[in-house]
């Protein structure tokens, strides 16, 4: 990850705490900034957020690859309002919307005075010389995940650049913020795009810290899994790798399956944020992401973000000249 001059315009509030919670988090962000100095910009995640005026806005769904699954999400979110209201007027709307969203590739729709904006987010994972940054011992982690409290797990949130946060907090910002890809390491116009980005949208919305299993392979380390609400899902991830899907898909001898499932074992019992089993070595992983903000609202895609699926009207119209669709009715 490379890092410019700080945005223009950055304007970041910071809210002193001195409860005892607070206090510890703060001095666990400052030694983890020290043990983890790298932060390292990742695949984008995309999903749809709504106006509520006053730079306040609601962010729905942030767990899509792509721009057109988010606005995929956001068009089954209108299907369902369809079903729910009786306003003739706002029914109106909520149909138009839906169906340019079926039909076109469009990133902002406005319904009953509000925008629905389809929205990217950066991720970031911090490195060390032992490799990324495992959970924090502050990280809230439920054994159960169904007790998790983040709009990653189902709970939307309200993002507003202007909200003051933590110390620990703003400092990440900081580094977050000026972050591009390395000229180096990317096509052109991903590095152009996101140089961009840093201008366009020089403030930003720090979101709720996510955890994924990571491989390490050879000298560096390669994702294994989705990102999820809390390290107890991402033990999960693991746990249910060794026990179902190495047998299934990796053809273990008997031997090599019981090392497997024994390993899942130490996992649940102890909550081991890292394992290594025949010579693989994994380990759960802190992943940050950052909304970017304009005055404006939130980023929406980049020219240069993977998007291949088309429509899904469109698709399915490409299927019924192809004769693999039956035409309709």
């Amino acid at each position: 990850m490379h890092h410019g001059e700080q945005p223009p315009d950055a304007v970041i509030r910071i809210r002193h705490r001195d409860d005892p919670v607070g206090l510890v988090t703060e001095h666990d962000a400052v030694e983890r900034a020290g043990a983890y100095p790298t932060l390292r910009l990742g695949a984008p995640l995309f999903g749809y957020a709504v106006d509520l005026g006053g730079g306040r806005w609601r962010v729905h769904e942030l767990v899509e690859e792509t721009p057109q699954a988010a606005r995929d999400a956001l068009a089954h979110r209108l299907r369902d309002r369809i079903a729910e209201t009786a306003d003739a007027d706002l029914l109106a709307e909520l149909t138009a919307a839906r169906t340019v969203l079926d039909w076109q590739k469009v990133d902002e729709v406005t319904v009953g005075g509000c925008r629905h904006r389809v929205i990217r987010a950066d991720t970031f994972v911090r490195f060390g010389p032992d490799g990324p940054e495992p959970p924090r011992p502050t990280d809230p982690d439920p054994r159960d995940a169904d007790t998790s409290d983040s709009f990653l797990g189902g709970t939307d949130l309200v993002a507003d650049p202007a909200e003051p946060t933590g110390l620990g907090a703003a400092v990440l910002k900081v580094e977050l913020l000026p972050a591009r890809y390395p000229r180096a390491q990317v096509p052109a116009d991903v590095y152009a795009d996101s140089v961009a980005a840093v201008r366009a949208y020089p403030d930003g919305v720090l979101l709720p810290t996510r955890f994924a299993v990571a491989e390490q392979v050879g000298a560096g380390w390669q994702p294994t899994s989705r990102a999820v609400a809390t390290p107890q899902e991402a033990r999960d991830l693991i746990t249910f790798e060794f026990r179902w899907l190495v047998p299934r898909l990796a053809d273990p001898t008997e031997a090599e399956a019981a090392e497997y499932r024994r390993a899942a074992d130490r996992i649940e019992s102890t909550r081991a944020s890292e394992v290594t089993v025949l010579g693989r070595r994994f380990r759960v992983t802190r992943v940050e992401t950052l909304l970017r903000f304009s005055a404006d609202g939130p980023e929406g895609p980049r020219p240069s973000d993977p998007d291949p699926e088309p429509p899904p009207e469109v698709h399915f119209a490409r299927l019924r000249a192809e004769g693999r669709l039956p035409d309709h009715p």
